[in-house]
Parts: structure tokens; C-alpha cells; sequence
């Protein structure tokens, strides 16, 4: 699709094929790790994530080694970075991996707040690259004094924020998470493991804007950790205790050699 085709950034023209594939498609998927030492949590959960995404999306099967390479390849230049890892094909069958390397990244240490808004993640079960919306309402969030959007339906069914998954602290202690469509995250997918074995009891349920009121607490994560929610719209969540103890079960989880 990018054949014969002149593409410049600022009168300069980008030479690499590959680059204007990804300027002119919006199309591939990717995930997102932290690499400290060289290691990374959740190895597995990263490229089962690639590989089921690039089947859905191209119907092609991903050599998971392939991919780890190229993992391996940038973490030995990066040992202590945040990696993002991006799949696209620039012809049928004909898989690119693009990895992007920038300095590690912290969870926010102060709990953030969310400004609803009426909009779904298309296929949001896949880490995609199509985040327009995402980054429309993230932006608007923060215009507005907030930290991030919250992503809701039109009758206020909650799914996740712009950038992360986000679960509700229920009066007994047990963690909800929203089952309306959205990203099954690693970090959700580490923290069920480490969880389960805390001891602590997990569901999914549909939650609303209309509910969260009374839940006593609430947290999002995604690739840069866990961090506390402080308000929601107008609704003031301040269980810091349980939060943190959250965020310190997740920081006890393994990590996994490249």
C-alpha cells in the first residue's frame, strides 16, 4: 500500500518502507513491558498476548522466538528501560517486528482521578495501535483536571480508562472488575495469580457509574504498575491502605530472565 510513495516529516523524506507502512496504516497491535536487569514480569503473558492478537488480526501464526529475539535485542542495548513491542505485517504473511526503547517509567505515587466518558475501545480485547479516541479523551481529561478518562457506555457501563484497566475495592475486601468489553492487561493478569495466592477474593460484574459510590476503594494498572484511584467524577474514593497493599503484591511478583 505504500509503494511509489514520497513521505516527508518536516521537508524530510522518510526512506525506510517499513516507517511509511506505519505512517500511512493504522493498523497492528503491540504490548508493553517493563525490563529491569534484563527481566520483565509476565514473559509468557506478553507473547501469548502477541501471538493471539496477530492471528485474529492477519490470520498468521507468530514464531513466539522470533519475537523474543527481538526482545532480547533491544533489552541487552536497554537492561533497565520501559519496551514497547509493535507487530504489523507490510505484506500478506510477511511479519515486522518494531521495538522502541525509552527510559523506565514509575507508577504515579499519588492516586489519580478519572473524568468519565461515553466511549468504547473498538476490538478492545487487542492492545492495538488504533488510540485516537483514547488519546482525544485523555487529553480532554487532563484539559479538564484530571489525570486520565474513564471509558464508559452510553448508559454509564464502566470498561476501563484511556490508558489501563481499572478495578473497584468492595466493602469486604474483594476485588470487582468491570466485565464490559475491554483489554485483558498483564498487569490484571499477573495480579489474578498473586491474588489467588494472597489469599484474596476476585469477580467480574458489570459496574456502573451509578454503583461506584459504594465501593470504599479503586486502582488502576497497566505496564507501568498499580496506582490508587482518588476521585471519579465527583465521587472521592480514600481507601490509600488497601491500594497499597494491592501495589505491594503485585511489586512481590516474579520476574521473568529475556
Amino acid at each position: 500500500m505504500t509503494d511509489n510513495v514520497s513521505i516527508r516529516v518536516d521537508g524530510r523524506e522518510i526512506v525506510d518502507e517499513t516507517l511509511s507502512q506505519l505512517a500511512l496504516v493504522n493498523y497492528g497491535h503491540f504490548t508493553a513491558m517493563q525490563i529491569r536487569g534484563g527481566r520483565v514480569r509476565g514473559l509468557s503473558f506478553h507473547l501469548d498476548r502477541l501471538q493471539s492478537a496477530h492471528a485474529e488480526l492477519y490470520g498468521t501464526v507468530v514464531d513466539p522466538a522470533i519475537v523474543l529475539d527481538r526482545v532480547r535485542d533491544a533489552a541487552i542495548d536497554a537492561p533497565h528501560s520501559y519496551l514497547r513491542v509493535t507487530l504489523f505485517e507490510s505484506e500478506s504473511g510477511k511479519m515486522r517486528v518494531m521495538t522502541a526503547v525509552r527510559p523506565p517509567v514509575a507508577p504515579s505515587s499519588a492516586p489519580v482521578g478519572l473524568l468519565p466518558v461515553i466511549y468504547q475501545r473498538p476490538a478492545a480485547h487487542i492492545k492495538h495501535v488504533g488510540s485516537f479516541g483514547q488519546l482525544y479523551f485523555g487529553r480532554l481529561a487532563t484539559r479538564q483536571g484530571f489525570d486520565d478518562a474513564l471509558l464508559t457506555t452510553a448508559d454509564g457501563e464502566i470498561s476501563e480508562t484511556a490508558t489501563a484497566n481499572i478495578a473497584f475495592i468492595d466493602g469486604d475486601g474483594t476485588l470487582v472488575w468491570p466485565s464490559a468489553p475491554s483489554l485483558y492487561g498483564i498487569t490484571w493478569q499477573i495480579l489474578d495469580t498473586a491474588l489467588a495466592n494472597a489469599g484474596i477474593t476476585t469477580r467480574r460484574q458489570p459496574v456502573t457509574l451509578n454503583d461506584i459510590s459504594g465501593f470504599s476503594g479503586a486502582f488502576v494498572t497497566n505496564s507501568v504498575g498499580v496506582s490508587g484511584v482518588s476521585r471519579i467524577g465527583t465521587v472521592v474514593f480514600n481507601d490509600e491502605a488497601a491500594v497499597h497493599a494491592i501495589g505491594e503484591i503485585y511489586e512481590s511478583s516474579p520476574w521473568d530472565s529475556i
